[in-house]
């Protein structure tokens, strides 16, 4: 299944605890109340931040990390210390997640209890916000290549535009992106659409190699492919497409049928909106498609 990456810079600032509980059993009037306060949301990064804050009450904690092996997703709030107690959660008999807290100085034991308490009480809000979690992976991306779709494209322009313009004082900017394959026709209806698909995947995992974390790369439709770079300017973009022709001649697959990309690129300015982007770059693009065939 493709990886899924959430709230991994969220931050839960710790609270000031001056008591806590030598009690290592959770009464039920504790449990209730916990578990009525991871209810409030099912969305993983939430749920995660509730936890942990909650948590905080009980055991005096500076980390907490959740990974998941089906959706291999991690969360990290905070990094760096000592020590480390883990406790695994299952779902029936299956893996469910690993749940790891981590402070620097060591765990006494009934802290060891309560939070095996804790983390047992996630149990079932967890298995629901993980369920959610791959659907909404499952909308958001492209059935075939596993990176953004259409919908996410546009939802992700939009809110970058939004964020870059709240922000158009600082240091960084927004360039789009826009790929289209050169010679996939070709190769999709001479060789047919399970040469055509791999072709279209392997494009794709080269998308991915060359972009950096914060960028996003997505299948807009077809052989259309689309990328949002931030913070980025035009010539940061340059780089990233000097890296892109390169790659595509190291993939064996794209190489063997001389596959390239057409690009067009458009960076924010104030008063630009997804539309003026998207008509900027596409011109650009169809403009360098007209020249190289």
């Amino acid at each position: 299944m493709d990886s899924l990456q959430l709230a991994q810079n969220n931050i839960v600032s710790p609270r000031k605890i001056s008591h806590f509980s030598n009690d290592a059993k959770l009464s039920a009037v504790q449990k209730l109340s916990i578990l009525e306060s991871l209810q409030e949301s099912l969305q993983l990064d939430e749920l995660l931040q509730n936890f942990a804050a909650m948590a905080t009450n009980y055991v005096e904690f500076s980390a907490m990390r959740l990974v998941s092996d089906s959706l291999q997703t991690e969360v990290s709030l905070f990094e760096g210390q000592r020590y480390y107690r883990s406790f695994n959660l299952n779902n029936k008999s299956q893996p469910l997640a690993i749940v790891t807290f981590t402070r620097d100085t060591p765990f006494q034991r009934n802290e060891i209890h309560q939070l095996r308490q804790l983390t047992q009480l996630l149990q079932a809000p967890l298995k629901h916000a993980l369920q959610i979690a791959r659907l909404q992976e499952r909308v958001r991306n492209d059935y075939l290549t596993g990176i953004g779709n259409r919908a996410h494209f546009d939802e992700s322009l939009h809110t970058s535009i939004e964020q870059q313009t709240r922000q158009s004082q600082q240091q960084g900017g927004l360039v789009l992106m826009l790929l289209d394959l050169n010679k996939f026709k070709q190769v999709n209806d001479s060789l047919g659409h399970p040469v055509g698909d791999q072709v279209l995947i392997s494009f794709a995992k080269v998308l991915e190699s060359v972009i950096r974390s914060g960028d996003q790369a997505f299948r807009v439709g077809g052989d259309e492919f689309a990328m949002l770079l931030r913070p980025a300017t035009e010539y940061s973009a340059q780089k990233v497409i000097k890296r892109l022709h390169a790659k595509l001649e190291e993939s064996p697959l794209l190489a063997q049928y001389d596959i390239s990309a057409s690009i067009g690129v458009s960076e924010w300015t104030p008063g630009s909106n997804s539309e003026s982007l998207i008509q900027s770059a596409d011109e650009q693009l169809y403009a360098n498609k007209s020249a190289t065939s």
